[in-house]
């Protein structure tokens, strides 16, 4: 299985997402966070491969804040940032903080899941490998 964790603090699109997800790729296994501080735990317990975070987090940290957590403590761990203003800036500054991709929230579901789908195919391949 492919660890995957959403974190997001709209249920409604979290859950949307996670579903479409899981349609598409039977081989994710996908946890879900709300907020920085379940985030954090998650990451640290169940390791997942890919996090995909809300630029936008309503708590202490932003999804920056959180992509620059993760990806010093885990830097194989691939993060996406995902935003709802499509700007050069935000892609820029999600870049500094680490962040391996960004996409619009408005970005087709397509889109995305090329990106998931090439993630899922370079881990498996170099996790055979190891």
């Amino acid at each position: 299985m492919f660890k995957t964790l959403l974190v997001d603090d709209n249920l409604n699109y979290r859950s949307t997402f996670k579903q479409a997800l899981l349609k598409r790729f039977v081989e994710l296994e996908t946890m879900e966070a709300s907020d920085d501080g379940e985030a954090l735990r998650v990451v640290d317990s169940y390791g997942p491969y890919l996090v995909i975070i809300d630029i936008d987090l309503k708590c202490d940290l932003t999804g920056l804040d959180l992509t620059k957590i993760i990806k010093a403590e885990h830097p194989e761990t691939v993060v996406v940032i995902l935003s709802q203003h499509d700007i050069p800036e935000y892609r820029a500054v999600a870049q500094d903080n680490g962040a391996d991709n960004f996409f619009s929230k408005s970005t087709s579901l397509e889109s995305i899941f090329d990106y998931v789908a090439s993630v899922i195919e370079y881990t498996l391949r170099d996790r055979a490998r190891a």
